[in-house]
């Protein structure tokens, strides 16, 4: 047979196949025997939103019933006296002469690790803070604040009420080793001229 009508024969073949296979996607329409219906949207689920009452929390009850430490009220008094610094010097940067906290509390390697922290009766961790000075004016405190920062001491300032005055208080600390503020406390009596005292830390 000719080669070129035995391509004719085949390639009409392929299109009588195609024919075939798309005839019914094309012309016929699918009839389906079941009913099409239209489903209804369910209604929206009914959500309590009535307000949850508080979560009872037992280590709440239990730290409620503990008192937290109080410090003596006579010797506070005592370490406000001591360390009152004059009124007459003004904004002066009394820090100026102390030396850097690193070369008093150098960082040494360890023989041994440092003690635990000590517990009250109440179990509190007792941590300690060097009242340096108590000043009339805030502006004072914070400038003196920000002088014992400079030279790495860790100081805070407080305010308290005496006689229907606010005064401030500013201390270093807190540290879990006493002994580690007395070698401040050298110094610091020497530049502020002042008999700082070392107090229990009270948050």
């Amino acid at each position: 047979m000719d080669p070129l009508i035995r391509q004719r024969l085949v390639g009409t073949l392929v299109l009588l196949a195609l024919g075939v296979v798309f005839w019914p996607i094309i012309f016929i329409e699918p009839v389906s025997d079941e009913p099409i219906e239209r489903m209804v949207m369910p209604p929206r689920p009914a959500v309590d939103e009535s307000p949850l009452p508080e979560p009872v929390v037992p280590s709440a009850e239990a730290l409620g019933g503990l008192q937290a430490p109080v410090l003596d009220a006579v010797e506070q008094e005592t370490a406000d006296a001591n360390t009152t610094l004059a009124a007459d010097e003004g904004e002066t940067d009394l820090a100026v002469e102390l030396p850097e906290a690193a070369s008093l509390d150098p960082a040494m390697p360890r023989e041994k690790a440092p003690p635990a922290p000590k517990l009250d009766a109440q179990g509190f961790a007792e941590a300690w803070v060097l009242q340096v000075a108590t000043v009339s004016t805030r502006s004072r405190a914070d400038t003196l604040v920000t002088s014992l920062q400079s030279k790495g001491y860790e100081a805070f300032r407080r305010d308290f009420q005496s006689n229907g005055k606010t005064l401030w208080r500013v201390q270093i600390g807190p540290r879990i080793e006493r002994d580690k503020l007395k070698a401040i406390k050298t110094e610091v009596d020497r530049a502020l001229k002042v008999d700082a005292t070392i107090l229990r830390y009270v948050p």
